[in-house]
């Protein structure tokens, strides 16, 4: 039988719902607490290393300055050129490193930035997140609504311990991923994020 509040499937001999608290016996609701009324078991928050975010950031400011120095620079170098400058190659390295540093210190402020917004709280029934700095927007996921999960290590986070954790969930209309990234000691956090949704998937059984 399906709890006729929710949807959940339910045993036959169900007297009410253990996933919304519904009695199926009546037609009144029994309340039951709200995400951020239930007890917290454990928060994730995503570590942020200056030697992991340096790297990434050192080798995406060298990007971005070789497509600026090669097009900007270029343009910049041939204006001055027609415009007399004996020295004109001056700007097609001026421009690399202006965009290098420019570059560098955004892309380290953005990742610091989005790395304090960031929190994953854990409920006994459910996760409450918060994606980016730019959103803002408490976003919820049901233990339920995950499919498959898994612990990832890039080799740079090996070499801080640190490694994401992500899930597979079905939404409404498709199915989508939620990332947990640079979580530190990933290994120990994983497992205690699987025997929690482990035990709310026993209780609600």
């Amino acid at each position: 039988m399906q709890c006729k509040f929710c949807g959940q499937t339910l045993p036959n001999n169900a007297v009410c719902c253990n996933r919304c608290g519904g009695s199926l016996t009546s037609h009144k609701k029994i309340s039951r607490p709200k995400p951020r009324e239930e007890e917290m078991v454990f928060n994730i928050k995503p570590a942020f290393d200056m030697s992991i975010i340096g790297i990434r950031a050192f080798f995406m400011a060298l990007f971005i300055a070789a497509i600026a120095t090669v097009t900007i620079g270029t343009l910049g170098t041939v204006v001055l050129s027609i415009l007399g400058f004996l020295n004109c190659t001056i700007a097609f390295w001026i421009t690399g490193a202006v965009f290098f540093v420019i570059t560098f210190l955004l892309f380290v402020y953005i990742a610091k930035k989005n790395t304090t917004a960031r929190k994953f709280t854990f409920y006994q029934t459910r996760m409450e997140y918060t994606y980016n700095a730019f959103d803002g927007k408490f976003r919820y996921l049901e233990y339920s609504a995950i499919l498959d999960s898994s612990v990832t290590k890039g080799p740079l986070q090996k070499m801080s311990n640190l490694g994401n954790i992500s899930f597979i969930c079905v939404g409404s209309f498709h199915d989508y991923i939620v990332a947990i990234g640079d979580v530190r000691d990933p290994d120990y956090v994983y497992k205690k994020v699987m025997d929690l949704i482990e035990v709310n998937k026993n209780l609600n059984t």
